[in-house]
Formats: structure tokens, sequence, C-alpha cells
């Protein structure tokens, strides 16, 4: 170990200050170089950004077309861009509101073609005829009124399976008027879609 210390501090020792001009001026040099060409990239890259997308501050995404047609005839490309299309918030709201409309009217026309059969189990007067009313109102047809024989504690609600979907919010609406009320589904064939019997709860 001694021996490799004495060979480097004898080769560091044969140097002269002059014998380093030389190479450091070549290491300055490529320095300069490699700053240099930094820069350049930078500046071309940012040159043909600026070509194609024009003041990017201002209109970051539109196209600068007359920069866009002279680089495309000096490459001998024949091209024309085409303008964006942008959805104005009216535009969207516009839509919206269509489709919303459509749906509405969609659900309405649904459950007019609901056959209903209200039944009165209890020995109050009028109480199937309001009921019916009531859906009538919501957009539901026109409910055939009439008294159930049988008495039941709990207004029920017979629908068939296959208008089962229409199930839950037609219990929503009865709901507001009885607060216990039960539903089932039946796969019988029957003259009414759904038939409600108005208990005595």
């Amino acid at each position: 170990m001694s021996q490799l210390t004495k060979k480097i501090r004898a080769s560091i020792s044969g140097v002269s200050p002059r014998d380093l001009i030389y190479p450091g001026i070549v290491l300055f040099f490529f320095i300069i170089v490699g700053i240099l060409f930094f820069l350049a990239t930078q500046f071309i890259a940012k040159n043909i950004n600026n070509a194609f997308l024009g003041d990017t501050e201002t209109e970051p995404n539109t196209l600068n077309v007359a920069n866009y047609t002279l680089v495309a005839n000096k490459l001998g490309i024949s091209a024309i861009p085409q303008k964006n299309t942008i959805s104005t918030p009216s535009a969207v709201s516009s839509t919206t509101t269509k489709k919303t409309s459509v749906t509405q009217v969609s659900n309405v026309s649904d459950i007019n073609s609901l056959t209903i059969n209200i039944l009165n189990s209890t020995t109050k007067k009028g109480v199937a005829s309001a009921l019916a009313q009531s859906l009538e109102s919501l957009g539901y047809a026109r409910a055939t009124t009439g008294n159930e024989k049988k008495l039941y504690a709990t207004t029920t609600i017979i629908i068939k399976e296959n208008r089962s979907s229409f199930g839950p919010a037609l219990l929503e609406e009865v709901k507001k008027f009885y607060s216990e009320v039960t539903m089932a589904t039946t796969t019988e064939v029957a003259n009414f879609d759904v038939t409600v019997i108005i208990g005595t709860h």
C-alpha cells in the first residue's frame, strides 16, 4: 500500500501547472458546447410547439392555422385542420332537459298502462274512490272501485308478477294514505294488474 501511495505522489509531483492548461481548456470547451446544445434543443422544441399551437398562454387549445399550413406545404403534406366542436353549457343543459322530459313521459305512459282495482274492506264509505282519484292524478289509469266482502286488517296490494317492477312506486304512494301496507305478487291470471284492498288500519 505504501508503494502505491509513493507512486501516486510521484506522478502528481511530476505534473506541472503548465501541463494542466490544455486539458482544462478542452474540458471547459466541452462544458460550453454541452450547455449551448441543451439551450439550442430547448429553443427548437419551443419554436416547433409555437408553430403548431400558437400562443399557448392565451389560447392553449387553438391551432395556429397559418403556421400549420406553412409547415405542411414545406413538408409536402396536404392536410386541412378541422375545427374543434365544443359543446356549450346551454346545449348540454338542453339535451339533459330533453332526456329528463322523455323519461318522465315514458314513466307516466308506463304506469298509465296498469289496470288497477281498488276494493274497500272497511265500513267507511268513499275511501276506495278517494285513493283512485289520488292515483289518477299521479298518472295512473282510472281505477275500478268496489267493496271487499272479506275484512282486511292491513291494506294489501296484490300485483301480477310480470308487473312487479311497478310495485315499489305504487307502494310508496299508497303509504301516504295508509301507514300499514303490505304487498304480494301473484302468478294467477286476474282481470287487473293490481288489486288494492283497503284495510281497517
